[in-house]
């Protein structure tokens, strides 16, 4: 089967992006069947240290899945300094359609990964830019240089808030209630949605980690120009499209 390109416009109609660990078979089956419209094995933090190399090993069948359920297979390496290199060269043979990479706090860690995944095209055969690259930022440092990490390279169309570590960057204690959480992250929310919205990519919010509340913090993240966002809930997804349809 052809793998589905992942072209600007195809990335930005994807509304939820559900992250899933790759070492858990009826975690992945679930995945499937949650009508999520972006599917990301998480090797970083949801599948542990001594489960990895398995997980690369399946993702294999399991990209193939995506593509029968028309879904864009998608991954998260962790940092290449950090297992994400050998991670990139075993998930390449599952032809992903786009790799996200944590922990971005620099145009250049946007540069290192561009230009392994292009060794990795050529080492498998595939067309020279036919992969996606999705930098997390995370850190008051990763968003202060967004406009810089978004421009860094053609095969950013999309970026990812990683709203939970950059919530303990920021001092937020991880028992705090959802408003004060919420109160915080607000300037900084607005921040990465501008530097998105400045480069053409397309935001993609933090998730909402709390099971009340989620689609009034939705109603907000709408008002301010997000269009995407995570998920960890698969709850979360029917009135995360039916708002955005809405919208």
């Amino acid at each position: 089967m052809e793998p589905l390109i992942p072209t600007p416009s195809s990335l930005a109609q994807c509304r939820s992006w559900l992250f899933v660990p790759g070492h858990d078979p009826a975690r992945l089956d679930q995945a499937l069947d949650s009508g999520a419209e972006a599917i990301i094995v998480d090797l970083e933090e949801f599948t542990p240290d001594a489960d990895r190399r398995q997980a690369c090993d399946d993702f294999v069948a399991f990209a193939e899945r995506c593509r029968q359920h028309q879904r864009l297979p998608m991954a998260r390496i962790n940092p290449l300094t950090q297992g994400g290199k050998g991670e990139l060269a075993a998930l390449m043979r599952a032809r992903p359609a786009a790799i996200f990479l944590p922990q971005v706090e620099s145009s250049m860690d946007i540069v290192l990964l561009a230009l392994a995944l292009a060794r990795e095209e050529r080492r498998v055969g595939l067309e020279q830019g036919c992969t996606a690259l999705i930098p997390t930022l995370e850190s008051v440092a990763g968003v202060g240089a967004a406009a810089e990490i978004l421009k860094a390279s053609p095969r950013v169309s999309a970026a990812l808030l990683g709203s939970g570590d950059l919530s303990r960057d920021l001092g937020i204690a991880a028992d705090a209630e959802p408003g004060e959480r919420a109160s915080v992250l607000a300037p900084w929310r607005q921040r990465f949605v501008d530097a998105c919205a400045k480069a053409e990519c397309l935001a993609i919010d933090g998730p909402w980690p709390y099971r009340e509340g989620f689609e009034q913090d939705l109603e907000w993240a709408m008002a301010r120009g997000f269009r995407a966002r995570c998920v960890v809930l698969p709850e979360q997804i029917a009135p995360l499209h039916r708002a955005l349809t809405d919208a």
